[in-house]
């Protein structure tokens, strides 16, 4: 009985117990965890240096917000400074709606909460003059988005004269006077802006036309 029972023990047993048990763990398993882990390399090849957090560029850039085109325009309108046809062609409205925002804002400190009639009316005053630009252009016309831009940029007297307005009532011969110097003052910028962005210089003063009108909207909100 001791050889029959030692045999398959140690025979077939043995050979299960130190052959397929042994190899698949000494063998497979090491290979798979030590052999890519060690052949693996850092970066990966595909790997691209220009994907690094530092190399981005600013947010205002992505946003394609251009911060010098918007400083010259404003100076252009409160100073009266001539602009480069670049300057004039790189349309924005992030600066028409920082303007917009702070006459609503100059409104409200006034006692008057406007910023629904603001925006209104810079939206249909921007679409009845782009569509009388592009009739009355002869060469080539503009687009809305231009449009909202210049008209918005010209907006910077009427802010002046709403800012002047938290202080002193405008509701005399004063501020009579004040108005039509800023609604002079935005037309002249604004006309000025199309003539050069639309090449159409000999039509400037048919344009400043309806665009006074504009303003004149613009000023007669802020007064009353």
């Amino acid at each position: 009985m001791g050889p029959q029972t030692a045999g398959p023990i140690g025979g077939p047993m043995g050979g299960q117990i130190g052959g397929p048990i042994g190899g698949p763990i000494g063998g497979p398993i090491g290979g798979q965890m030590g052999g890519p882990s060690q052949a693996g390399s850092f970066p990966p090849p595909n790997y691209s240096y220009d994907d690094d957090p530092d190399n981005e560029p600013p947010l205002l850039e992505e946003l394609g917000i251009n911060v010098e085109h918007i400083l010259l325009r404003m100076r252009g309108v409160a100073l009266f400074k001539k602009l480069d046809e670049e300057v004039l062609r790189d349309a924005d409205l992030s600066g028409p709606l920082m303007i917009c925002l702070t006459l609503g804002l100059a409104l409200l400190l006034a006692g008057k909460l406007q910023f629904g009639y603001v925006y209104g009316l810079a939206a249909g005053g921007s679409f009845s003059i782009c569509c009388l630009i592009n009739v009355m252009s002869q060469k080539e016309g503009i687009d809305l988005y231009s449009t909202m831009s210049i008209l918005g940029y010209g907006l910077i007297p009427i802010v002046f004269l709403a800012l002047f307005g938290i202080i002193v009532s405008l509701k005399s011969t004063f501020g009579s006077i004040m108005a039509a110097i800023c609604i002079a003052w935005a037309t002249a910028s604004s006309s000025r802006f199309f003539a050069i962005a639309i090449s159409m210089q000999d039509q400037r003063w048919l344009v400043a036309y309806p665009v006074g009108l504009v303003y004149t909207f613009f000023t007669l909100i802020t007064i009353f």
